[in-house]
């Protein structure tokens, strides 16, 4: 089997949501099946640590695809182009966009739909774009992939897509979130907040995040709350960031919230394992990768209650209403005082944490594939099931 993969998030320095997947999916794929041939698209030079394999073969087309009308370009000419030159037998996109008018099975890999509930969220070209083109390629695709069952209901919901074509492909936990030792807990307390203990929120700083909300809690609770408590936002700067930053610069608390902007997933580990707290106050997520990776590291989590985050952290996290800053700053406060609790946050959460799986994950996304391909080639196959598949 061929697959064309779109690998245009894989970004060495900027290694974030779709790119991710992208990386632990693809690179378990290629080495576990080295009788396949995989062809990765990028837009600009790679770094050599996406070549996951001697099976790969990968390829820079250019423009840079900065712009939503690059994107189009970038996919529907030099990319199709020398997709259908390689004779691939199915094309992947872990972004969702894909070439129209290539005659082979698509797969795309559609993480949520944000864009139709909350598109003031977007820069106007962007959501533009999204307006214009996702009917298109959902249209188009052959089979979608997301990533939790609330996001499948939000797609059939807002293309009316049949239920049938979408499969579910739970994320999984990188190998490097796993719990460390006060040793290490101390030196990255010191790196980042001058040894005093933190809570840390992991991802861009963006309005669909909530971050302001967390703003308000974390001030709230210091105001009820004697401690050496800090709060770290670690994440790049995204859109719309101007009343976050201006929050933060006049809050009397403003000394005790950190902005150490991307982190990479080397030091994201450390950061998230040392932490008294995962908070996570999103108003809207796909999966809510964080989640797990904090349970995983032996973490406790806060998070809000609404998308995808209740079906992700199951019983293993502290719930609140998104808009509701004294619930969490009331659940911040019960993660300090309340030590059994938060063990047995702990113990839920690392439990929680074995039910997502990279190697299940690329396994369940390769039988995919692999049915689409045979398809193009002629050959009949029965429809995949995952029910076999042992998460514990």
């Amino acid at each position: 089997m061929r697959i064309a993969l779109n690998a245009r998030h894989m970004l060495v320095d900027r290694l974030e949501g779709v790119g991710i997947v992208t990386d632990e999916v693809m690179g378990r794929m290629a080495r576990s099946h080295p009788e396949d041939q995989f062809d990765y698209y990028f837009d600009r030079k790679f770094d050599q640590r996406f070549v996951h394999s001697t099976n790969v073969a990968p390829h820079t087309k250019h423009p840079v695809t900065r712009l939503p009308i690059l994107i189009r370009y970038w996919l529907d000419h030099p990319v199709r182009k020398d997709v259908v030159k390689q004779k691939a037998n199915v094309f992947f996109s872990p972004d969702g966009f894909i070439p129209l008018g290539m005659g082979i099975p698509k797969v795309s890999m559609v993480h949520d739909v944000a864009y139709l509930r909350y598109p003031e969220h977007l820069q106007p070209r962007i959501r533009s774009f999204y307006n214009k083109w996702m009917p298109r390629y959902l249209a188009y695709t052959d089979h979608i992939i997301t990533v939790s069952e609330f996001s499948k209901s939000e797609i059939i919901a807002g293309y009316n897509i049949p239920a049938d074509k979408i499969s579910v492909v739970y994320n999984g936990i990188t190998d490097a979130y796993k719990p460390v030792s006060e040793e290490q807990k101390k030196l990255t307390r010191d790196r980042y907040t001058k040894g005093r203990p933190y809570f840390v929120y992991l991802g861009a700083i963006h309005p669909r995040k909530n971050i302001l909300t967390l703003v308000k809690a974390f001030e709230q609770f210091k105001s009820s709350h004697p401690s050496e408590h800090q709060l770290v936002l670690a994440g790049r700067a995204s859109w719309h960031t101007e009343e976050v930053f201006k929050a933060i610069a006049e809050s009397k608390w403003k000394d005790a919230i950190h902005l150490p902007g991307y982190i990479a997933t080397a030091d994201a580990t450390s950061l998230v394992a040392s932490a008294e707290a995962m908070i996570y106050p999103s108003l809207y997520e796909g999966f809510g990768l964080p989640l797990v990776e904090a349970m995983a590291c032996g973490v406790p989590v806060i998070c809000s209650n609404v998308s995808s985050l209740p079906e992700v952290a199951g019983n293993a996290a502290l719930l609140f209403e998104p808009n509701d800053v004294g619930q969490l700053a009331q659940h911040m406060k019960t993660i300090v005082e309340e030590e059994s609790l938060r063990k047995e946050l702990i113990t839920l959460g690392h439990e929680r944490s074995k039910y997502f799986s990279w190697d299940i994950a690329a396994a369940q996304v390769y039988e995919i594939l692999g049915r689409f391909a045979k398809m193009n080639l002629g050959i009949q196959t029965q429809n995949m099931t995952f029910s076999d598949y042992n998460r514990k």
